[in-house]
């Protein structure tokens, strides 16, 4: 199985012939960045190390994502309590009522949660197997949290993925195989923990894309399940 699971082991895919996102090799004179995968933003500062950083093209690629770290960040850390201040607050809460239930919630529409998802796999993949992730990939990701649409001023919220049971049932069994390439990083020194676990299986070939458990996000490729865990505590700035 592949692993990624060392500060030295993550030092030596920081460079990359290639940007991960986009996938193209870089050129003479191009300008690149490292970007942190996932954005350190998402973690308190005492949990940044070790971190997955990557080689990526600056203009096209890196800097466009710089107000979406932002936001993601602030978002995390408002689920986990942290309210950010009024001078540097980037979220945008609306509050409509739900269809089903008639309650009233909050909801975040400001970004694509699937699509900041999607970069992370990419950062994964490029980092595991050293080869940028296939442009044609069909994605289907179902976050940890509920997601919808709104109707008529409504939300209506999204029903859980039937595939999603069989891709927490192929984890399960992958790994108690110990069968998973994985990458862990964000270790707490003292306790030997990660902090970001993400895991991979090759085996389950017949499925299509992703789902989510409450404690972790399932994603999915065109030819294999992926499971990606984040422990909740001192998340957030």
């Amino acid at each position: 199985m592949v692993s990624l699971t060392t500060q030295k082991e993550a030092r030596e895919v920081r460079n990359l012939p290639f940007c991960y996102l986009c996938g193209n090799a870089f050129e003479d004179g191009v300008s690149i960045n490292h970007d942190h995968v996932p954005p350190e933003s998402i973690f308190d500062r005492a949990d940044r190390n070790f971190p997955l950083k990557l080689v990526i093209h600056e203009e096209q690629c890196h800097r466009p994502m710089n107000l979406d770290d932002e936001v993601l960040g602030q978002l995390v850390a408002l689920i986990h309590g942290k309210q950010p201040s009024e001078k540097n607050d980037k979220l945008k809460i609306d509050i409509y009522q739900r269809l089903d239930s008639g309650s009233i919630m909050a909801a975040f529409i400001q970004r694509n949660l699937e699509l900041l998802l999607r970069r992370w796999l990419s950062g994964f993949h490029a980092a595991l197997y050293r080869e940028p992730l296939d442009s044609n990939t069909r994605f289907a990701i179902q976050t940890p949290f509920p997601s919808g649409t709104i109707k008529d001023c409504k939300f209506v919220e999204d029903p859980i993925r039937d595939q999603h049971y069989k891709f927490v049932e192929c984890i399960k069994r992958n790994r108690a195989a110990n069968n998973l390439d994985h990458i862990v990083a964000i270790v707490f020194k003292k306790k030997n923990l990660a902090k970001c676990s993400y895991a991979w299986s090759a085996s389950s070939l017949n499925f299509t894309n992703s789902a989510s458990t409450s404690s972790a996000a399932l994603l999915n490729c065109k030819r294999a399940s992926a499971t990606l865990f984040f422990r909740s505590s001192n998340v957030g700035k």
